[in-house]
């Protein structure tokens, strides 16, 4: 009969509870810093890397052309540990190339929150600093 019973309980090889998150950006009233046109302006997602500690780079928006009130279509999909500290941080530049390297745009901000912040609230608002 014991041969019947389903596996016991191994500890270590549970499974954090985790949910997907989508997360949709906006922005409003953005800084104006192009002479001759609006900014255009795209968005920069870091998350804390668990082993260093520091912040790497998890995506970036699509760039919306002469725009300071910009909604962005792409959108970002993440795993939500609950019970985990997840900390988000969002920089916004104003794209003046083709390049990918984010010191040849001109920086318009940045906001930080944490995940759970952003699954606990229905809208959340950052002022960018």
């Amino acid at each position: 009969m014991a041969d019947a019973l389903p596996q016991s309980f191994q500890p270590g090889t549970g499974v954090a509870p985790a949910s997907l998150v989508e997360i949709s950006i906006s922005c409003r009233k953005l800084i104006d810093a192009d002479v001759f046109s609006k900014s255009d302006p795209m968005v920069v997602l870091f998350v804390t890397d668990t082993v260093s500690r520091g912040w790497k780079e998890f995506g970036r928006t699509e760039i919306i052309w002469n725009n300071l009130n910009p909604d962005f279509v792409k959108k970002f999909i993440m795993q939500y540990y609950f019970e985990e500290s997840q900390k988000l941080k969002f920089e916004v530049y104003d794209v003046d190339s083709a390049s990918s390297d984010l010191t040849k745009h001109d920086f318009l901000g940045r906001a930080e929150c944490t995940l759970g912040e952003v699954v606990s609230s229905n809208k959340l608002t950052r002022r960018l600093k």
